[in-house]
């Protein structure tokens, strides 16, 4: 986290320019991951504890937290409205992302901060940190079933692709802090 291309998102609002009419509404993107990371990993947590037969490992947890920290490193100024409404304008054609500028960004702190020895000291392997990227990308996991069912295996499993961002019905912990933001 402490590294200029995370820290820039205390300086790109949650709720973009809504900031300059409501002045309450001033969560940050920095403050947003925080969030998501910390309802991820207790969201996560009580179902390893509560559910063991859903064998969610350490790994697990550890994986849905990073991504939740990691799912918006890739928004650009004011947030969704540069992704929604100025992209498109400036540039129609382009077909751009947050979710995989995240993805990409998160590959190049990695690199840019040799962190693969941290992720191998908590034993999250590449498979891991495929795991990472695949829920910070927004999956539909629907088709990932048909489609690759390698990356993920058990597919006891695949509801921990919901937890961060869920693309079928919306109700995940990106939302559940973006409501607690705006309240």
């Amino acid at each position: 986290m402490d590294t200029p291309e995370f820290q820039r998102l205390r300086f790109i609002k949650q709720l973009g320019p809504v900031y300059f009419v409501y002045p309450g509404a001033a969560q940050n993107i920095f403050e947003h991951s925080l969030g998501v990371c910390h309802l991820a990993g207790r969201l996560v947590k009580t179902l390893q504890n509560n559910q063991p037969e859903l064998e969610i490992t350490d790994a697990d947890v550890l994986c849905l937290e990073i991504a939740g920290l990691c799912h918006d490193l890739g928004h650009g100024p004011f947030s969704h409205l540069f992704q929604y409404s100025f992209l498109p304008k400036m540039w129609p054609d382009l077909k751009w992302t947050h979710e995989e500028n995240s993805v990409k960004m998160f590959d190049y702190l990695i690199t840019k901060n040799n962190l693969i020895k941290y992720f191998e000291e908590y034993h999250i392997s590449e498979r891991d940190r495929e795991f990472i990227r695949e829920i910070i990308a927004r999956p539909d996991v629907a088709s990932m079933k048909s489609t690759r069912p390698e990356k993920y295996p058990n597919e006891r499993k695949m509801f921990l692709y919901k937890i961060v961002s869920n693309k079928r019905n919306g109700i995940d912990v990106d939302k559940w802090d973006y409501l607690h933001g705006i309240v």
